[in-house]
């Protein structure tokens, strides 16, 4: 599947979906600004025409220059797969957008605010996480709790690991900050945000 062959897609979904917006393979809801709550497409190797969907939220405060799934889940056919296809599915776009409204919609609508976010993270057991759910509650606020969550994240990283390592370093800035300024710490956060959007290309839906 090809980006083009995606935004078409995503195009005839729109009547499932009033109110989304399109970059590319991803939906979301705009604005793009604290979270980032999305459906995302992407092509399988296992044939030209199969792709698969992913539902998913992320706190933009965290830095990143990519999209993931760490906090959602696939879009799955009413029989369990998670394999959809432009082929070999002639009603694709009736049964996904059925799914969507099914499984994504109750996600995605649930997830309003960072603290939603937060409450939704906290089932989840990635290695990411903790630093997750400490930035998230320190954009909106939660100082107390997010220095505790992030006083619990610094004993459980492998600091030998260079990607823990550099988790520990930010995590420790931040906390610094939050102790001393607060104001500091979301001035912070709010530069980290605006380079998560910039990086995904999404600055017009701000």
């Amino acid at each position: 599947m090809t980006t083009k062959e995606f935004v078409s897609l995503e195009k005839n979904l729109l009547t499932e979906l009033p109110g989304f917006a399109i970059k590319g393979p991803l939906m979301f809801i705009p604005p793009a600004k604290r979270l980032l709550r999305g459906i995302s497409f992407e092509g399988s190797s296992f044939d030209k025409t199969s792709f698969y969907v992913a539902m998913f939220v992320m706190p933009l405060c965290v830095p990143t220059s990519y999209l993931y799934f760490n906090f959602g889940n696939r879009v799955r056919r009413k029989e369990g797969a998670d394999r959809w296809n432009m082929g070999g599915m002639p009603n694709v776009v009736t049964e996904l957008g059925s799914a969507l409204k099914l499984q994504a919609m109750p996600f995605l609508s649930r997830v309003e605010s960072l603290l939603d976010f937060v409450d939704e993270a906290r089932s989840s057991s990635g290695n990411h996480t903790p630093r997750a759910i400490a930035f998230a509650l320190a954009r909106a606020g939660q100082i107390s709790q997010a220095v505790g969550v992030l006083d619990q994240l610094f004993s459980q990283l492998d600091l030998n690991v260079a990607w823990q390592r550099k988790i520990g370093d930010q995590s420790k800035a931040l906390r610094a900050k939050l102790v001393t300024s607060p104001i500091e710490a979301q001035q912070q956060l709010e530069a980290w945000e605006i380079e998560s959007v910039r990086n995904l290309g999404l600055e017009g839906f701000r």
